[in-house]
């Protein structure tokens, strides 16, 4: 069905209610001439039923993708939360790792601080610091 152009003047009271309208002034038309001259559309609430079930559709979608976005952030807080124990656990077995070892030895260049670093990915000094030891600063 092609379209034509169709221009008219409405009173004042008229299109004050076209512009309270949420439709587009087109619809307005098209869904008065139909039911004017027994077309398809019935009526303007038949209208706006298909609005609603189309906004009813739009809001179904933007909900799916927000479950979907709030599983992904859940999934993401898990694995953080493993993480932190993780390094947790870690920085535990590090603590007993240095335990045995007499607390004057404990400097950032020995070997066995070094190797307990690397296990927690940090530096000697900054694990020292972080097991509450005094670390000279030189």
């Amino acid at each position: 069905m092609s379209e034509e152009r169709l221009v008219a003047e409405v009173p004042d009271e008229l299109k004050r209610l076209v512009d309270a309208d949420s439709r587009f002034n087109k619809e307005i038309v098209q869904a008065a001439l139909w039911r004017e001259f027994g077309g398809e559309k019935n009526s303007a609430i038949d209208q706006r039923i298909d609005e609603k079930k189309k906004r009813i559709t739009v809001v179904e979608n933007e909900l799916e993708k927000r479950e979907a976005e709030l599983e992904e952030l859940r999934r993401e807080l898990k694995a953080l939360e493993a993480k932190r124990e993780e390094k947790s656990s870690k920085a535990e077995q590090v603590r007993d790792n240095l335990e045995n070892i007499p607390e004057e030895s404990l400097t950032p260049d020995n070997p066995a601080v070094k190797t307990q670093a690397e296990k927690v990915d940090m530096e000697p000094a900054e694990l020292l610091k972080e097991l509450g030891y005094e670390v000279d600063e030189e």
